[in-house]
């Protein structure tokens, strides 16, 4: 059996490093604060591990709770799809983890509205009503 989430093409820069992957959109990943969760080598990859600035945090999984890395910088991530629209966001570093997960603020103040979740349909709030966005594979790090 073939599991379809949704995913969309994202860039993500910090400072001289950054990289296009796929985000994981998580709407159980509930925040009050434009927060994602990178995986260890990706936040390598963006020059933020080891991290200079970091705070523990205390994260509610599904597996319990459990302390990971919270970097407050100036994080800047787009849509491939939307590159004018930045949002600067928070990192959470998640070692436990392979790909990079949006949270359900993130996603919403990028304007994503899902349209079938279990085929991964998605547009974005301005997006005309016939227009229709397909999930994309993922990006493992």
């Amino acid at each position: 059996m073939s599991y379809v989430a949704t995913r969309v093409r994202i860039k993500i820069k910090t400072g001289k490093n950054e990289i296009e992957t796929s985000g994981l959109v998580n709407t159980g990943f509930e925040t009050t604060t434009p927060d994602i969760v990178l995986p260890l080598e990706a936040a390598k990859a963006l020059g933020l591990w080891p991290p200079r600035r970091a705070k523990l945090a205390t994260v509610e999984t599904g597996g319990g709770e459990v302390e990971l890395f919270y970097i407050e910088e100036s994080i800047e991530l787009s849509l491939i799809d939307r590159p004018n629209k930045k949002l600067s966001v928070n990192v959470i570093v998640d070692p436990h983890i392979r790909e990079v997960i949006l949270s359900d603020y993130v996603c919403g103040v990028l304007g994503m509205v899902l349209l079938d979740l279990k085929r991964g349909y998605w547009r974005l709030v301005d997006d005309p009503e016939d227009i229709v966005r397909e999930t994309v594979e993922p990006k493992t790090w």
